[in-house]
């Protein structure tokens, strides 16, 4: 069973579409290589983060 966990700017959750649509994205990303079966049985877990929680290249983003 697949379990795919994405973290993303917490501003991104402002359009309602956003965390449905990536759910079925990623679940069908995954089915693309594992095969169409697999998707009722992949989890997918997103996260919110605020800007200023996150880090890249060594300096904070936010």
């Amino acid at each position: 069973m697949p379990y795919i966990e994405a973290s993303f700017f917490e501003d991104r959750f402002a359009d309602n579409q956003f965390a449905s649509d990536m759910v079925a994205e990623l679940t069908k990303a995954v089915s693309a290589v594992l095969g169409e079966d697999i998707a009722a049985d992949t989890t997918v877990v997103i996260h919110g983060i605020p800007r200023e929680r996150w880090g890249h290249g060594g300096k904070m983003m936010g």
